[in-house]
C-alpha cells in the first residue's frame, strides 16, 4: 500500500507543483505586462483615426465616439469603433463618417479569424468598398461585394459599419431636435 501510494502522490504532487509555479509566473508576467499592451493598443487606436478620417487635424473623445475636428477647428465629422461577429468571434472596426454622411474610411482594429479567408479579406482590406458611400443599412449582395468565401468575415464588418451608422445617425437626430 505504502509503496503504490508513493507511486501515485509524489508525481501529483510534482504536477501540482509545477502547475502552481506555471501559474503564478503567468499571473506575474500578466500583471508587468498588461497596462504596456492595453497602452499599445490604444496608442494603435488614436493612430487609426487619422487613417479612417484623413481631414481629422484633432479629436475629441466622446462617450461612444471621437469628434474629428478640421483645419478651421469646425467639427468635420465623427469616428466610431464599433464591433461585430465574424465566422472566428468579434471583429472590431473603426469607422468614420463626414458631417454630411459620408464614409471616410473602415478598418478592422481587432479580429478571432481565420488565417484562410476570413483573414486574408481582412489582410487585403476589402473594407475600402465602404469609402466615399452615404450612411446607410449596408448587407453583403446589395450594396456591398464582400469577399468570396469570408461571408461571416464579410457580415461581421459590415454589421459594425452599420452600428457605426446607427450612432451616426443618433447623433444626427440629436443635432436636428436641438435646433
Amino acid at each position: 500500500m505504502n509503496g503504490k501510494f508513493k507511486k501515485v502522490f509524489v508525481p501529483a504532487l510534482s504536477l501540482f507543483c509545477i502547475c502552481l509555479v506555471s501559474a503564478v509566473l503567468l499571473a506575474f508576467t500578466n500583471e508587468l505586462t498588461h497596462q504596456k499592451i492595453a497602452d499599445a493598443a490604444r496608442s494603435a487606436e488614436i493612430e487609426q483615426r487619422f487613417v479612417v478620417f484623413p481631414e481629422g487635424v484633432s479629436f475629441e473623445e466622446k462617450e461612444d465616439h471621437a469628434v474629428a475636428f478640421g483645419a478651421d477647428g469646425s467639427v468635420a465629422g465623427y469616428v466610431f469603433v464599433t464591433r461585430g461577429k465574424g465566422y472566428g468571434g468579434t471583429i472590431t472596426v473603426m469607422t468614420g463618417i463626414d458631417i454630411n454622411g459620408v464614409i471616410t474610411g473602415v478598418r478592422v482594429l481587432s479580429h478571432s479569424e481565420t488565417s484562410s479567408y476570413g483573414g486574408k479579406a481582412i489582410k487585403n482590406d476589402f473594407t475600402n468598398e465602404y469609402t466615399g458611400k452615404q450612411v446607410q443599412y449596408f448587407v453583403k449582395g446589395k450594396n456591398i461585394d464582400g469577399w468570396t468565401g469570408a461571408t461571416r468575415t464579410t457580415n461581421g464588418v459590415a454589421q459594425a459599419v452599420n452600428a457605426a451608422c446607427d450612432i451616426f445617425n443618433g447623433i444626427r437626430a440629436a443635432q436636428k431636435g436641438g435646433e
